[in-house]
């Protein structure tokens, strides 16, 4: 390789590197109450750093940015953290509206496995489907094709906690805790959105955190 071409080499991957630090990729993070958002919000913001939480978010806050680095591939991101309860879900919408979201996390945790009468999550999950395969935003206004997202991950947090109880024998795919959601997983498949599932503790381990975001903006 001539010198010219290793030059031109570095400084494409300069300016690659600055496009992504300037053009933050949106990010909605959505779930039920205390599944662990803000916590997300935490491990994204400062890697490894996640202060103990003992309040819920209340209503929308502010999109912030965040800059991930993994295997030497660094992405900006801006998320916003959204309260959970039943309340709170239209401003989901509002935030995926207003931010052009265009990737979702949706958060749950084991809570419907150790009690089959708690529906936190089934009820929040189908409101957001709903919501999102709908033509139009709650205003009346009819969507256009960007205004769908690229694709929704289903997060199953708190890894660290229900393993033992729930173990997953490897094979994610078919644990029992994303049972109750493969309804609307085909219904947002049917309408051209690819969903995939996940396991993660984002207190924890932010490495597991880094790889299914960089697996999202990737393989989507």
């Amino acid at each position: 390789m001539s010198v010219l071409a290793g030059f031109a080499i570095v400084i494409t991957e300069a300016v690659v590197a600055f496009y992504k630090k300037l053009h933050a990729i949106n990010f909605g993070i959505y779930g039920a109450t205390m599944v662990g958002k803000t916590t997300l919000h935490h491990q994204l913001r400062t890697r490894g750093e996640v202060p103990q939480i003992k309040k819920r978010t209340v209503g929308l806050h502010r999109g912030t940015r965040k800059t991930i680095k993994i295997d030497g591939d660094m992405n900006t991101l801006k998320t916003a953290d959204v309260g959970g309860e039943a309340f709170y879900w239209k401003e989901w919408i509002k935030d995926m509206k207003n931010r052009k979201v265009k990737y979702i996390i949706f958060m749950i945790d084991h809570r419907h496995l150790d009690s089959p009468a708690n529906l936190d999550h089934q009820l929040a999950w189908k409101f957001l489907v709903d919501s999102i395969c709908s033509e139009r935003w709650p205003n009346g206004k009819k969507k256009k094709e960007h205004d769908y997202p690229i694709a929704i991950g289903l997060w199953a947090n708190k890894y660290d906690i229900w393993k033992e109880k729930h173990p997953d024998d490897g094979e994610i795919e078919k644990h029992p805790i994303f049972d109750p959601f493969k309804y609307g997983m085909g219904k947002l498949n049917d309408k051209g959105i690819p969903t995939f599932k996940y396991i993660v503790s984002a207190k924890s381990q932010p490495e597991m955190v880094y790889r299914g975001v960089l697996t999202m903006i990737k393989d989507y």
